[in-house]
């Protein structure tokens, strides 16, 4: 029976595509673009989410000089991506592929024009049968802006482009009870997960992989994202031959996420993860119940007001009890909701604060 094609986003983090001398792993490398010009050949649209660029600086410059760790990680990319590209597009070009190079940042993702035009790119990418393949833009990135690790952009990417499924390709094999196997006796693989529990967040351990910036608490991270947005997601081993085209093949390797909700329409799945909020409003009683019952946000139900935003900017919704309600797209200014608080007047025509369309309740 053919499979069903599928959008899926792969994502190889730094201690798979690296040996221990944390230079590239060039075999490691060749096979995973094998297995997407298996999967390719299958019938499926593939993006590839790639760590490895300071791995790829290896021998090319001495950067040991440099004492600003963030610094000298800058500089180690600046460098080495294009020498991991050139690595990617000889191998794709072995299986007569072309492939794309996007470089992202957390801000990309935060402001809707650049959002959709960044979906839009990758859409019709894919369309042409070309390989995306992204990467943080580390030299531009600040703390304030960036996603931290590849897997969360990873998590991003997928719901950007509507990905069916997410692979996490990493140095285990799957998420284990107890915690990593190489240091908890009897712990186990967990093969499927319907729902993340309290405890498996303390199953995640705080060591990193070496050379890495993430661990199994970011992947587990990604995939409590990933999963709220529709999309099944894999933790695999990164440096196992054919691991993902056996998985879409049916076969139980590796530990599976399942989605935990229905996919949620564009809008609503960038104003859940993509948008950057800047500002908090909090809402009192009467406007908290209005808004659990499908209604939009009036400026008589602000309470508060946090934060510097202009109107058209994404705020964070707040009820008088500090629990989070929400985050929506603000039609006032916080300066002109401050006044009309402080004078207490209202709008000269009804303009509701949030619309209900532009509305998401967490």
């Amino acid at each position: 029976m053919a499979q069903k094609r599928e959008r899926l986003v792969l994502k190889v983090g730094t201690s798979v595509l690296t040996q221990a001398n944390q230079q590239l792993d060039y075999n490691v490398i060749h096979q995973i673009v094998e297995q997407i010009g298996t999967l390719r050949r299958a019938g499926h649209q593939v993006v590839l989410v790639t760590s490895g660029a300071a791995g790829a600086s290896y021998g090319l410059a001495d950067f040991q000089h440099e004492h600003k760790s963030l610094l000298r990680k800058q500089m180690m990319t600046a460098v080495g991506q294009p020498r991991l590209m050139s690595v990617y597009t000889d191998f794709f070009r072995e299986h007569h592929i072309a492939v794309a190079q996007a470089l992202l940042t957390r801000s990309d993702f935060g402001d809707r024009e650049r959002y959709v035009n960044v979906r839009n790119v990758m859409d019709g990418l894919l369309h042409m049968g070309i390989v995306p393949i992204l990467n943080e833009n580390d030299v531009v990135v600040t703390e304030a802006l960036t996603f931290g690790d590849n897997d969360f952009l990873a998590a991003a990417a997928a719901s950007l482009v509507g990905a069916n499924r997410l692979f996490l390709l990493t140095a285990g094999d799957g998420f284990y009870s107890g915690g990593d196997p190489r240091l908890v006796a009897g712990a186990k693989l967990i093969r499927e997960v319907g729902a993340i529990t309290p405890e498996m967040w303390e199953w995640c351990q705080d060591s990193l992989s070496r050379g890495g910036t993430g661990g199994m608490f970011s992947k587990v991270k990604a995939a409590e994202m990933a999963t709220s947005f529709g999309i099944e997601v894999h933790i695999v081993a990164g440096k196992a031959p054919g691991v993902v085209p056996q998985v879409m093949g049916g076969a139980a390797i590796g530990t599976r996420f399942l989605p935990t909700q229905r996919r949620l329409k564009s809008y609503r799945q960038w104003l859940r993860f993509g948008a950057l909020t800047n500002g908090r409003i909090t809402v009192d009683a009467g406007a908290e119940r209005a808004l659990r019952q499908d209604k939009s946000l009036l400026p008589a139900g602000i309470a508060r007001v946090e934060g510097t935003f202009r109107a058209g900017d994404v705020v964070e919704i707040y009820t008088e009890g500090e629990e989070k309600l929400g985050v929506g797209l603000i039609n006032f200014s916080a300066e002109d909701l401050a006044r009309l608080k402080q004078e207490g007047s209202r709008p000269a025509r009804s303009v509701e604060a949030i619309h209900k369309d532009r509305l998401l309740l967490v």
